[in-house]
């Protein structure tokens, strides 16, 4: 690992010209090793399929965007040992917080579905708009990701991982 790399981990940064994004899972898709973020982001920064981009520093290409989710699949080139893998579970009613970085932002899972999660954060420690894309853990788990945020009444909406479980996570 060079001094311009890191581990990649769900909360670390992906870079789309100059656009910073979260990472919102590590995971294994199609056997390749890669991580998920939302698409808006990388849209603003001008990135699309096939498009070029940075994980944690290391080379990616955008594989593919699921529209209906506002989610991006990024392939990562870097060894397998740079990897931290996602645990993703289904999430439960109850306390969460969204990662970015280090930072963690507290909030409450209010209601489940299948292709969203509606979120509860408390004012004083609302998501800011660099925080789209950031998981949302739950007991460890990444149950979702931060598509957006409600700043009149500080609720937000993460997307549903379901179509992303595998057996070793459910």
């Amino acid at each position: 690992m060079s001094k311009t790399t890191s581990k990649i981990f769900a909360g670390s940064k992906v870079i789309c010209r100059n656009k910073e994004a979260v990472l919102g899972a590590v995971i294994k898709y199609q056997d390749k090793s890669c991580v998920l973020t939302v698409h808006h982001l990388l849209k603003v920064g001008g990135c699309g399929l096939g498009d070029m981009v940075k994980v944690a520093g290391w080379p990616g290409e955008v594989i593919k965007i699921i529209i209906d989710f506002d989610l991006a699949i990024i392939e990562v080139k870097a060894p397998e040992s740079e990897f931290e893998f996602s645990h993703i579970k289904k999430p439960e009613i109850g306390s969460a917080y969204a990662l970015n970085g280090s930072q963690k932002n507290p909030c409450q899972i209010m209601t489940i579905g299948r292709t969203y999660h509606y979120l509860s954060f408390p004012f004083s420690t609302i998501p800011l708009p660099g925080d789209s894309g950031s998981p949302i853990i739950q007991n460890g788990n990444v149950v979702g990701i931060l598509a957006s945020v409600f700043y009149t009444n500080a609720n937000g909406i993460a997307v549903s991982l379901e179509h992303f479980y595998t057996e070793r996570d459910r």
